[in-house]
């Protein structure tokens, strides 16, 4: 029963993703259009349509409940709990991508500060894990679509992921008492 509601939930909130994802697509399709947005805002690159979220939304909020769900069930097997953590990370980085999203909409220098500011929250946070990716993507889609921001948010979950790895690594070489 439990493995049935996990594939419920998982289905239910894909299918919520799709259904955002369509009403934001209605919504600029209403408004002149469904906007496509040029990689690194610089004309002169190639333009990405918001079409594409359609696609990558669901298929990004399905792995993601996946994951999560994988996760879960391994903490639960080492007698841990892995409860509020992915819920509590996805509305950060929903939080942080809005706020992103927000500056550089009003063309706020600090835009920079931000978006740099999460190369050093990299170094910290373990952002590889998909709900980070999941709630910056959702966040920013507003903004810039939802294919540029996934492919920055795996960039960043990429650093992240190398160099918490190689920091553990690193320690693990170097603890004292080890031989």
């Amino acid at each position: 029963m439990h493995v049935a509601s996990n594939s419920r939930r998982r289905t239910l909130l894909t299918l919520l993703a799709l259904c955002a994802e369509l009403a934001m697509l209605a919504r600029e399709h209403l408004h002149g259009g469904v906007l496509s947005h040029h990689l690194l805002a610089n004309p002169d690159l190639p333009a990405v349509s918001n079409w594409w979220g359609l696609l990558l939304v669901p298929l990004l909020t399905w792995w993601t409940v996946g994951r999560v769900e994988r996760r879960a069930q391994h903490a639960a097997s080492g007698g841990r709990s892995l409860k509020p953590a992915p819920l509590i990370a996805f509305v950060c980085a929903l939080a942080y991508g809005a706020t992103l999203a927000a500056l550089f909409a009003a063309g706020s220098p600090l835009v920079d500060y931000v978006f740099f500011g999460l190369l050093a929250l990299a170094l910290v946070v373990r952002l590889w894990h998909a709900e980070y990716l999941l709630g910056f993507v959702l966040a920013m889609s507003w903004v810039a679509g939802p294919v540029l921001p996934a492919m920055f948010g795996a960039v960043i979950a990429v650093l992240s992921w190398l160099v918490h790895t190689a920091g553990r690594a690193l320690w693990r070489r170097l603890r004292p008492g080890m031989a």
